[in-house]
């Protein structure tokens, strides 16, 4: 690669090495030399930063040692300087015999006259004519500015990951020169960019499987042989692969020598997690109480990839245990799993006994994940120790997300919206004809870094002749965290002979502002209200309002919350980690 830099540049690129960290002088220790600097005000940050190294390995005990530390520093604050495009200083020392004191003149600063932005290889070919120039739109630093070392490299950068970004795997920086004129005060910017030829993905090549076979790692692939070549499609691999409990460590990339450009393999190399788990716990919910925990995971039954889940919890107010069985996705991204589950649940005063078996198959595409169910689920219910007997339904369900937040974790900016809907009939298994329709959407926006707000807004309803051989999985209830906060976990039903059970009609709204502090640290404010009803016309919005505590996290935020109810006299503490879609 050619480069040509003049000699003042080269002194500049020098000094940009020696910037230190932010150097407060009435922090010093007392064995560092004093020194005075008179320059304007924008450019102190920038000289104290600069000065710093040498003085700390500076000693000063006369006036020969005081031009010694002046000669030292003088180049490396016209350097300092230069980065920020003034090339010619003044820099003088005011004479005194027991400490450095320096007077900067920065100079006129030198602006860019001329930028030329040049391309070889294939990227001059017509199909890329509009390439080219929306390339040249992204230069940071154009005529008529004042140069600077920060957005010359930041300029350079830009163009050449975008090069690298899509169809030119092995395109390069061939050529970058400023020519700086200190009389003229001016700087011509020329850069050559070679994007060599256009790359195209060819099969894959996997090394590191012992335990499982090729065809794992394929169903996981989009990519097909003779796609022109994407960093995206290769990160996308590496995360669908990374994200998996497959693998403990995984690396994807492809070879970039320019002289076979064209089904150029897909290397991917992996190594193999254990494939047994084993998993104890302890917690805490503000929902359901004290719990503990113990699951399993098989990630390779009958040496088919597929991966056996199961466990049990034991909660305060829920106790259940699980097996699920999870198939490695299709080539087109298709996931299926089946499951059993026992539940046994205690809600204000109702105890719920239920077994359920069932299948999903989910869809991925872009921000959206469908997911169509059949669940088949057995209840009982009893109440102050009379059994009000079982009921049975066949539900057939389906569910979309879509997902446009900034960050899935620590959202700040976007939306997230939910739909489900669910029906059993009672020619199919099922006690009672009925369908749910239920949906959420959630916004968040962020005026300014420290301020955030969101809203959420949820209704459902179900439509059924009756509700009472409905189970109640498929009915409504509120209360509780990343509900209806400051009411409890569930407590908002409807009386069915004075035994609060599941209604057919849900209203929830929220509003809450989050403000966030140095570091990770937030306080929020919040209400909310909504209700449960059997009809539309019986809903009676409960409110509340709270205060709480945000902490982020690299699994989202922790929020701890006081909210109390507006027709309670009770204070409540809700607490959970992440938010809740």
């Amino acid at each position: 690669m050619k480069s040509f830099v003049p000699t003042r540049l080269v002194a500049v690129l020098l000094g940009v090495a020696l910037l230190g960290h932010r150097f407060a002088l009435a922090q010093e220790p007392a064995d560092i030399p004093e020194v005075r600097v008179t320059v304007p005000a924008q450019f102190e940050d920038l000289i104290q930063n600069a000065m710093a190294p040498i003085r700390r390995s500076a000693t000063v005990n006369d006036e020969g040692d005081v031009w010694q530390l002046f000669r030292r520093l003088r180049p490396v604050l016209r350097d300092a300087l230069g980065t920020r495009g003034y090339f010619s200083p003044v820099i003088s020392r005011v004479p005194d015999a027991n400490r450095l004191i320096i007077t900067i003149d920065p100079g006129p600063p030198s602006v860019v006259t001329d930028l030329q932005i040049e391309f070889d290889g294939a990227i001059n070919e017509p199909q890329f004519a509009e390439r080219r120039e929306r390339l040249k739109t992204l230069w940071l630093l154009g005529r008529g500015q004042t140069f600077d070392q920060a957005e010359w490299t930041a300029s350079k950068d830009l163009l050449l990951r975008d090069l690298l970004s899509r169809d030119f795997a092995a395109a390069t920086l061939a050529e970058s020169s400023a020519q700086v004129d200190p009389e003229t005060h001016s700087v011509v910017l020329r850069v050559v960019y070679d994007s060599g030829p256009v790359f195209t993905f060819g099969p894959l090549q996997i090394e590191g499987l012992n335990k499982y076979r090729p065809d794992l790692i394929e169903r996981y692939n989009t990519i097909e042989p003779g796609d022109r070549y994407e960093q995206e499609k290769l990160l996308t691999l590496l995360s669908d692969l990374q994200n998996t409990s497959y693998f403990s460590g995984v690396d994807v990339k492809v070879d970039t020598d320019d002289r076979t450009p064209t089904h150029v393999p897909i290397q991917v190399s992996v190594q193999e997690s254990d494939s047994k788990r084993l998993g104890l716990g302890a917690g805490y919910s503000s929902n359901t109480g004290f719990r503990t925990e113990a699951s399993y995971q098989f990630n390779n039954l009958w040496d088919k990839a597929y991966t056996l889940s199961t466990g049990a919890r034991l909660e305060q107010k829920r106790q259940s245990a699980y097996a699920d069985l999870f198939f490695p996705p299709s080539r087109r991204g298709v996931v299926d799993s089946l499951g059993i589950a026992s539940d046994h649940q205690t809600l204000s005063n109702l105890e719920i006994n239920r077994n359920s078996v069932g299948g999903i198959r989910e869809y991925r595409f872009g921000s959206n994940e469908v997911r169509l169910g059949l669940n088949y689920q057995q209840e009982e219910r009893q109440s102050l120790g009379v059994n009000f007997g079982a009921t049975q339904a066949l539900v057939s369900s389906a569910s979309w997300t879509h997902n446009r937040v900034n960050d899935r974790l620590n959202p700040s900016s976007g939306y997230i919206a939910y739909g489900q809907v669910a029906a059993a009939s009672e020619q199919l298994a099922s006690d009672q004809d009925f369908v749910r329709l239920y949906g959420r959407v959630q916004r968040f926006w962020s005026p300014s870094r420290q301020n955030l707000f969101s809203a959420r807004l949820e209704a459902g309803t179900v439509a059924a002749s009756a509700r009472r051989d409905i189970p109640q999985d498929y009915l409504f209830r509120a209360g509780g965290t990343n509900s209806l906060r400051g009411f409890e976990f569930l407590d908002i039903g409807v009386l069915d002979q004075g035994i609060l059970v599941g209604g057919r009609r849900l209203m929830i709204g929220s509003l809450e502002y989050t403000r966030w502090f140095k570091g990770n640290l937030g306080a929020a404010v919040f209400t909310d209200v909504g209700d449960v009803a059997d009809n539309w016309s019986q809903l009676d919005l409960q409110k509340a309002v709270g205060v709480g505590l945000r902490y982020k996290t690299p699994a989202g935020p922790i929020a701890l919350d006081v909210a109390k109810a507006v027709n309670q006299p009770r204070v409540r503490i809700h607490f959970s980690l992440g938010v809740a879609f």
